[in-house]
This record gives structure tokens, sequence and C-alpha cells, in this order.
């Protein structure tokens, strides 16, 4: 089987190849030269593990991983201290990305030849080497902030005849040295904000994509253009990738004190079971904000939790109209919130994620609604 054409196929059957380049690149670049040959895949076993794919034991499903079009290729978990052995557990901190993700980012950057681009995360290079098959090795500068997967990475575009300015560090501060850049992609998820160094490093147009989300939905892909300084645009669609490191949201909790119950004014089950784009326009409202559950059945349980981990919140999804059913410790109620933020996006008339953007300038960042002037950051 050849499986670079069947991924080939599903990419074209995805639309994702919208101007020629991205298809001589895909036909260019060897994927499996940057995948290494243990790696997981986002799949567990009967234990709760990922399993682990290894091309000396199976190089088919070897290669049928590496060319999923709709699947990352997890290279590392919990910052490498998992060995790649065997299935594990715990949290995804580097992988290859799907190549339809990869390549839709690519159409919203809108890259010329000969153009200057920062790459923020290269990781094992692939990513990199598709910006040097468009712009030559020469334009390409990135950021690793691992120096294992810097030096692995390196290694790789060596080999595969690629020579990009790669270096370790943190992508969140640019590359002043290298700068103005015409165009900036991350492949790491911001939380929140946009980096000052981004902006202050762009040419005038420059272009900059990448994931946006915030502690409560890592869900966004938003597209700023620069101009005159300051940066403004949509969010493009959605997606989903690991967080730059330094901006993880927290999971601690502190001392928290006497608990507290009230009431619910609406079914959890409403609020957190819609869709993904629901979730992130709310978190667009309390950026603060992370939840989990946990519990099955009756015993189903709503909990929410903010960034320092001064308050907490538990909601009971049975029989959640009864006085009792939510227990707020500290001084945020925070339950509350989050049922104000979904009120507001009802209100608003239950916008697509699309209608939402962003401007950024040297006095803050401010949200709207289907333009820049329709500003709802105070709203919110």
């Amino acid at each position: 089987m050849d499986h670079k054409a069947w991924c080939r196929t599903a990419l074209e059957a995805k639309g994702v190849f919208r101007t020629a380049w991205l298809l001589d690149a895909f036909d260019a670049v060897d994927r499996t030269a940057f995948v290494p040959a243990r790696f997981w895949v986002p799949e567990k076993d009967g234990a709760g593990r990922y399993l682990l794919v290894d091309r000396e034991r199976d190089e088919e499903a070897w290669l049928r991983a590496v060319y999923d079009s709709h699947r990352s290729c997890i290279t590392q978990i919990d910052d490498g201290a998992v060995a790649s052995t065997g299935p594990a557990r715990g949290d995804f901190t580097s992988s290859v990305s799907a190549p339809d993700i990869a390549f839709e980012k690519l159409c919203h950057l809108e890259l010329a030849a000969g153009q200057r681009v920062f790459e923020v995360g290269s990781g094992l290079g692939f990513h990199t080497a598709l910006l040097c098959e468009r712009v030559g090795s020469q334009q390409v500068t990135a950021k690793e902030v691992d120096p294992g997967l810097t030096a692995a990475g390196l290694a790789n575009l060596k080999r595969a005849g690629y020579t990009p300015a790669v270096v370790c560090g943190d992508g969140l501060k640019g590359w002043a040295q290298r700068a103005p850049f015409d165009r900036l992609i991350s492949t790491a998820a911001l939380r929140n904000r946009i980096p000052t160094a981004w902006r202050e490093q762009m040419s005038d147009g420059g272009i900059i994509v990448t994931p946006f989300g915030t502690a409560y939905a890592n869900a966004g892909l938003l597209k700023l253009t620069l101009r005159g300084g300051v940066a403004s645009g949509r969010f493009v669609g959605g997606c989903s990738y690991m967080w730059v490191r330094s901006q993880r949201p927290g999971r601690r909790i502190g001392e928290l004190g006497e608990a507290r119950t009230t009431v619910s004014a609406l079914d959890p089950g409403e609020v957190m079971q819609g869709t993904w784009q629901q979730d992130f326009v709310v978190g667009l409202q309390v950026p603060d904000i992370s939840f989990a559950h946990r519990g099955e059945g009756q015993d189903r349980e709503l909990q929410l939790w903010n960034e320092p981990g001064t308050c907490v919140t538990q909601v009971r999804y049975d029989a959640w109209w009864e006085p009792g059913a939510v227990t707020v410790w500290g001084p945020r109620n925070l339950w509350d919130e989050v049922v104000g933020a979904f009120t507001v996006w009802c209100e608003m008339g239950r916008p697509d994620i699309t209608r939402f953007g962003l401007t950024v300038n040297a006095h803050g960042q401010r949200l709207w609604l289907d333009n820049p002037q329709h500003d709802i950051t105070n709203r919110l």
C-alpha cells in the first residue's frame, strides 16, 4: 500500500491544498524522516493507556499511523519523563501534527515565495520542512523550547537537506536578531494573550496564525494581520494543540475554607454538553476557569476551579434543580460565572466562532464580534 498516496487523497478530499505550493510541499517532504521509530497515538487500550506504535514490530501499522491524515503522532509525554517503550499514561507534550490541521494552518498563513517566516515550536522538523519548501531554508527562523527536540529536529532537517535557522528558546519572545518577519506560525496554543514580541517583530502587512484558547476551552485558530503596529483578525476555525509550556493552566488548589451551597439556574448538561464552539466562546468570557468531570450516572459531578486555586465550585448533575446542588468554596461562585457567560452567548444569537476576533496594540487586547468596531470586551 502507498500510504503517502492514501494520505494525499484524504487531504485533497478535505480541501486543504487550496494553493498549489501546499500540494508540492506535501509531495516533496518525506514525513517518515521526521517521525521516530516509536511513538504513541491518541487512542487508549483497555487499561486507559495510550497505544505505542513501533516500526520494528509492525512497519505497516507504523506507516499507517504516520500517514493518518487526521491524527498526530505523539512523540513526547510528560516532557519526556515517559519512555517510549510501551503503552503509557500522561499528558501529551510534543507531537508531529496531523497532516490535515498542519496544511489547514498553512492555507491561512498565505505564505509567498521569498517571505521571511518565524515558526514557534519546530519540534522534530516536519512543519519546518514544509515552510522551507515554500520560501527556502534561509528565510525560515524557528524556536523550540525543548533542548532534546531542538537537537533531534535539527538533525532530521539536516539529513533531509534543509538548513533553516533553528534555536532552542522561548518562542514567545520571538527572535529579534532575525526580525522583522513577514509571517509567524505557531505549533503550540497560546492562552489568553498575544505576546508583545510577536506583534513588535512583524513587518507591516504581516500575518500571524496561531492556535489560541483559554483554560476553559483550547480550541480556536486565530489569524491576525499587522497594520501600523496593530494586530487584528478573526478566529478562522478550530484546532486543539498542546499549550505553550509557560502558559499551561494551573492545577493547584489552595486552602479553601468553609463550603456553602446554593442552587443552579440551569441544567449543567445544557451548558456543558454543547458544541466545542459553544465551549470556546464561553471560555473567552471566563478565561481563568478550568473544569473537569468525575463520577458516573447519579454520581456525576462537574468541578470548576480558578487559575490561582482559590475558588472551587462543584455542580451535581442529578437533581440539579434542588437546593444544595451547587457547592462553592472561596469568594467566587464559578458556576454562576459560567452560566452568565452562556447567557451572554445566547443573547448574542449563539454566534459561530468565526464571527469573533481580536485586536491587539500597545495598550492591550480587545475582543470583538463581526468587526473591530463592535467591541464586546467590556460586555464579557
